[in-house]
Order: structure tokens, then C-alpha cells, then sequence
């Protein structure tokens, strides 16, 4: 299954995982520089989802594509096979090529984030991240028979206003990489992939991106999981206002995940300093 996985187009390095906000940490010039500051950002982002309680266990995964350290094309970073979230560290992340291949490090990680996260990847070369989790909130409201999209009854939600997609098909571990092709299908050129019996998946051109999404997507779920179990009918925002506020919103996104990733990168370095390591 890896061959099939060669086969697609190769990417270019004209996209970046981070924005042009002030860094809490210093690389040096180059593709080995911008190698490390997205193993530094994504080895944040297992320990800071970690601390907000959003991952399970050890069966979760979250991806960058990076230049590779030589210079010589790019590398899907991700973690190693049985690490606790609290365990990762910038240097113990592994580099897969396109093919599955690992080719930055040792080891490898578990075979569905392999066949959940190139997929994706594949088929979004608008961005460069991926985050997959089971958190508990989200993962409820995608699991219920009936009233499992998001509505927009909280200024969280109107984050979300028309970016959802929705897998109600659970198919079983993403043991095959045509689990992963039918996720990125169902995915479309949405952000969000609120799955049924399963979990969500989040994309984004940025880490900090990301890592605010799934926190927001989180709390939206909770005000609204929340709200349904008091039986009572919920106040949705009126129609007029999502569009519009959403479209604000989308001017000021990076900035807001900026200040709130950088902002955890910063208490990471205090209370958990070797991930950096």
C-alpha cells in the first residue's frame, strides 16, 4: 500500500507551518532551521494538547510537513509508536517521506496515523497540518443519533460557521490507507471532520492554526452538549450575524491562534522544558 501512496505529485516547499508572529524559541537559517522550529511547534502541540486534556492514551496523532533537514525535499513529522504525549520531545519526532517511508529519525509512528495523515496531507496541498484526536466533548457530539452538528448557539461556534464536514459512517481502524483516502474524501476543502463513533480530525496551514481549533472546536461542543442535557431548547444566534461575524473573524485567525499557541509554548518551557530537548 505504500507504493500507492509514491505515486501522487510531489509537493514544492512554497508552504510554510508557522506565521510571521514573534517566536518564543530561536532556529537558525535554512531548511535544518525551519526543520527544527516545526519539530519545536509540533512537540508543543502534543504536550500542550495533552495538558488541556484532549488526546487518549496513546492512540491519537498530530502531523507537520517540514522541510527535511538536508535541504532535500520535505518530511511528514509525527511521533513515535507508543510515546505518551508527555513524552514527546523535538528530537524524537520521525520524518516519513511521501511513500511512508521513515527517513528522519528512528522508528516509526503507529500504522493509522501513517494511513490517516498522508492521505490528507495528499490531498490537501493547501495545508500543512494535521491533528487527530478523540477528545470528549467533540467526539460525543459527533457520535449522537440525532442533533450531532454543531449549531451555532456560542461565539465559539461561529468559528465553525461552514467548515464542518461530517463522517456519519463509522468503517473500522484505519488500518488501510483507503480509510484514510475515504476520510480526506469526506473532508473536502473543509477544516474540521467531525466523525461518528470515532473522533475529529482538524487541518490547517499552521500549527497554532490547529492546536486553537481543536481547543475551540472542544468548547464549542461542551456549551452545547452542556446545554442539551438540561432538556431544554437552546437559543441559536440569529441568521444574519454568522456570516458576517466569521468572516471577521477569518481576518483576525492567525493572530488569535498565535497568541494562544505561543502564549502555551511559553508555560511549556516553564513547567515541561525538555520538550524542547
Amino acid at each position: 500500500m505504500w507504493s500507492r501512496i509514491a505515486l501522487h505529485h510531489g509537493r514544492t516547499l512554497s508552504r510554510a507551518f508557522t506565521s510571521s508572529y514573534p517566536k518564543p524559541y530561536t532556529v537558525p537559517n535554512g531548511p535544518a532551521g525551519q526543520n527544527r522550529a516545526a519539530r519545536l511547534e509540533l512537540a508543543a502541540a502534543y504536550r500542550g494538547l495533552e495538558m488541556l486534556g484532549l488526546n487518549e492514551g496513546v492512540s491519537n496523532h498530530l502531523s507537520v510537513i517540514a522541510p527535511k533537514a538536508d535541504g532535500e525535499g520535505e518530511v511528514m513529522l509525527v511521533f513515535n509508536q507508543g510515546l505518551h504525549w508527555n513524552e514527546v520531545t523535538a528530537s524524537n519526532l520521525v520524518g516519513l517521506d511521501m511513500s511512508g517511508k521513515t527517513v528522519e529519525g528512528t522508528g516509526a509512528p503507529e500504522t493509522t496515523a501513517s494511513c490517516i495523515h498522508i492521505s490528507i496531507h495528499k490531498s490537501r496541498p493547501d495545508i500543512r497540518v494535521v491533528m487527530h484526536t478523540h477528545q470528549p466533548y467533540a467526539t460525543t457530539l459527533a457520535s449522537m443519533q440525532d442533533d450531532y452538528k454543531m449549531e451555532l448557539v456560542h461565539q465559539n461556534s461561529l468559528r465553525f460557521w461552514n467548515r464542518i464536514a461530517y463522517d456519519t459512517t463509522y468503517s473500522g481502524i484505519a488500518y488501510a490507507f483507503e480509510e484514510g483516502e475515504r476520510m480526506a474524501k469526506i473532508l473536502g476543502n473543509k477544516d474540521v471532520l467531525m466523525m461518528a463513533n470515532h473522533g475529529v480530525i482538524v487541518v490547517a496551514p499552521t500549527v497554532s492554526c490547529a492546536f486553537e481549533m481543536l481547543y475551540f472546536l472542544e468548547r464549542a461542543s461542551m456549551v452545547q452538549l452542556l446545554g442539551m442535557s438540561t432538556g431544554k431548547k437552546m437559543r441559536t444566534i440569529p441568521d444574519a450575524v454568522p456570516e458576517a461575524m466569521f468572516h471577521e473573524y477569518k481576518k483576525r485567525a492567525q493572530t488569535y491562534a498565535d497568541d494562544f499557541f505561543y502564549a502555551t509554548y511559553r508555560q511549556l518551557k516553564i513547567s515541561q522544558p525538555d520538550f524542547e530537548n
